[in-house]
């Protein structure tokens, strides 16, 4: 078992990737009478307007989606489901995951055992612009933390999932 996370998304990407799942699949206009392009101006001006005070001084957030929009974790999920396509479709045979689950930022996968490095750099190496970091947290003793929980594997044959344990 393996862990991932995310460090952070690249705006532009995930604005070519949103206009492209539009292109796609047009069942969103049952829902407005906007214009494609009329979208994605707007989610590019939500998405780039970052400006915050602190300590009554005005700053401007230079990386990363808007802090506290409601639209932020929306943009990053799709980010994310993009990018779990294109690890999982490009990873060689000899390393790819038999199981992949991904919440918000976390991966929690199944690997041939020895495998680790390959995937980690092998998912590095999706994002072209180099903003996607992945970190990566091996199994030990049979157990592995995973968001709020320790997922600790059995030997028992029936079963077909881990056993969460609150942490």
């Amino acid at each position: 078992m393996l862990s991932f996370s995310l460090l952070t998304h690249p705006i532009d990407d995930t604005l070519r990737i949103i206009r492209k799942r539009l292109e796609l699949d047009r069942s969103w206009r049952n829902n407005t009478n906007l214009q494609i392009q009329d979208i994605m101006d707007l989610l590019e001006f939500v998405l780039t307007t970052t400006y915050f005070s602190f300590r009554n001084k005005i700053y401007q957030q230079r990386f990363g989606t808007a802090m506290g929009s409601p639209v932020s974790p929306v943009v990053a999920n799709l980010f994310m489901e993009h990018l779990d396509q294109e690890a999982i479709a490009n990873a060689p045979i000899e390393y790819k995951p038999s199981f992949w689950k991904r919440y918000v930022d976390d991966i929690l996968d199944i690997i041939k055992k020895g495998s680790q490095t390959d995937l980690t750099t092998h998912i590095n190496t999706i994002d072209a612009t180099n903003n996607i970091k992945f970190t990566c947290e091996e199994e030990t003793n049979g157990t592995m933390p995973f968001l709020d929980t320790l997922l600790v594997k059995t030997e028992d044959v029936r079963r077909h999932t881990h056993i969460a344990q609150q942490m």
